[in-house]
């Protein structure tokens, strides 16, 4: 690794740990952590359970859709805590990376195998009667390129974690 990459790392390192030793930021970066870890524990097994959303998607998790979660509810709550500590030290917070991050990663599961997309696509039909003979196969490429969208939903979480961190670093400086 390089070393500005390097760098980089630790500063973000030396960021979280002073967001955490606050007793609010702690609080709201771990609310938000257990809701997220709850929330994606549902959903992302939505596309083996047909897209039913509930305690009957805990019989389909397996062990990578865990550990995807896991993941994403810590960036979510690590970023939530950066956010509220650099807003009580006055820095601009900037968390819409994380937040896009959030919503990409439960667009595979919603759309994949559930009624959202099929509803959404023949109400435009309704209204545009020509939408509904293109015959895009959106849900298809949801489905096959699922690993890559929740890739990308890690990418911009961590990312908006990084910004978040640089932020609260320069202002406690």
């Amino acid at each position: 690794m390089r070393p500005a990459a390097l760098r980089s790392m630790a500063q973000t390192a030396v960021a979280i740990r002073l967001a955490l030793a606050d007793r609010r930021a702690c609080l709201w970066g771990g609310l938000v952590f257990v809701v997220a870890l709850v929330a994606y524990l549902f959903i992302l097994p939505a596309t083996d359970t047909g897209g039913v959303i509930g305690l009957v998607s805990l019989q389909f998790l397996d062990v990578d859709e865990f550990v995807l979660a896991l993941i994403m509810a810590t960036l979510l709550g690590l970023t939530t805590a950066l956010a509220v500590f650099g807003l009580q030290q006055g820095a601009r917070t900037g968390s819409g990376r994380t937040a896009v991050g959030a919503i990409i990663a439960l667009v595979p599961s919603l759309l994949c195998c559930s009624p959202v997309l099929p509803l959404t696509i023949a109400a435009l039909a309704s209204v545009l009667p020509a939408a509904g003979r293109l015959g895009l196969p959106i849900q298809g490429f949801i489905a096959t390129h699922e690993a890559w969208l929740y890739a990308i939903a890690v990418a911009l979480m961590v990312w908006g974690l990084y910004t978040n961190a640089r932020r609260v670093l320069f202002c406690t400086i």
